[in-house]
């Protein structure tokens, strides 16, 4: 794969506080950034446009915003359209738990336990691009420091540091799905591509290696513990930590965490019902807010997450929805995403 080189040369001193507050200091730096696979131009349009849209950054923090942008774009896996069957289309009752294999049989079964993944419906994306990491910590304080915004629970990061929920290459925590639409937009302002949230389908058919038969988002579509899964130890006491970003091995795609890690804000409304009356192409999820009724909350409206929580394991995720309140008053570890360019032409 393309590796990026980075070349932070600081025509000033810059003193170790400034580095570690990322903002407020005075230093000047030429900044030299060159890729593999985004051209010096671009680079170039991208440094001009964070100059312009953060102008009261220091030089140190639009380096690192640089350096988050340009990464963004390599991290960006490009997915061949094509068709799928969307939801829960079944398993064989006799299926092992950790290795099924798809086949048809008499004795078929549901494969989740939630009737809002069905019916299964056929469904035509376009080509996509999708990140292949899940949106680091480090990526997401630059974002929120650029837009001179606090880092997310500054007591708690004060207090803890070295909490899994502040460790730089762990998934980004968000307040709700809001702030991840903000952030895939940012980028795309910032590049000039088309950088937004998955839709709910383009993340599913992603997950099962562009819509195969599979269950697991592993790379060979089993669950195989200290391998390709995060151990399940009862006794660790890690069971609700997520971990770096690119720990564990990707799916055949070159994907990275869509088995478990932190779930994953997609870009659609949530309609329980709204399988029965998807379109066949390009499905964008339902087109206006529907009121749900969730156990132990008042009916509101809710966006849609795909993806394990952290510490579900073993649940099968390729299938299963997971619903919140667009708007959480805290950060959550366990709610994160990652962005999509919605264009049909590859980015390079």
């Amino acid at each position: 794969m393309p590796t990026l080189t980075r070349l932070f040369q600081l025509v000033s001193v810059i003193s170790l506080s400034c580095v570690l507050i990322l903002s407020g200091c005075n230093s000047e730096a030429d900044i030299v950034v060159t890729s593999d696979v985004v051209s010096a131009d671009k680079i170039a349009e991208i440094r001009a446009n964070i100059q312009t849209l953060h102008p009261d950054a220091d030089s140190q923090l639009q380096a690192q915003v640089l350096d988050t942008v340009v990464r963004a774009i390599e991290d960006m896996v490009f997915i061949e359209g094509g068709q799928f069957m969307m939801g829960d289309f079944g398993m064989p009752c006799d299926a092992a738990p950790e290795r099924p294999v798809w086949r048809e049989t008499e004795n078929m079964c549901n494969a989740s336990h939630w009737a809002d993944t069905s019916p299964a419906h056929p469904v035509e994306l376009d080509s996509y691009s999708l990140s292949k990491y899940e949106t680091r910590v480090k990526d997401m304080d630059r974002y929120l420091l650029a837009h001179n915004e606090p880092l997310p629970k500054p007591e708690v990061r004060e207090r803890r540091p070295d909490s899994f929920q502040f460790q730089p290459d762990n998934p980004a925590s968000t307040r709700g799905w809001q702030d991840a639409k903000d952030y895939c937009t940012w980028l795309g302002q910032l590049t000039g591509y088309a950088f937004d949230l998955p839709t709910e389908a383009q993340w599913e058919f992603a997950a099962r290696n562009r819509g195969k038969k599979i269950y697991y988002a592993t790379d060979n579509g089993f669950l195989e513990n200290k391998r390709n899964t995060r151990p399940y130890d009862k006794d660790s006491g890690k069971l609700g930590d997520t971990y770096p970003v690119d720990m564990l091995p990707p799916n055949p795609l070159g994907i990275y965490g869509l088995q478990n890690n932190a779930a994953e804000w997609v870009n659609d409304w949530y309609d329980p019902d709204y399988y029965s009356y998807s379109p066949v192409k390009n499905p964008q999820g339902p087109e206006k807010s529907v009121q749900v009724k969730k156990q132990y909350q008042p009916l509101q409206a809710y966006r849609v997450l795909r993806g394990n929580w952290a510490f579900e394991v073993n649940s099968n995720i390729l299938i299963r929805r997971e619903i919140e309140t667009n708007e959480e008053p805290i950060y959550s570890p366990w709610a994160g995403f990652r962005c999509a360019t919605q264009s049909r032409k590859k980015l390079f």
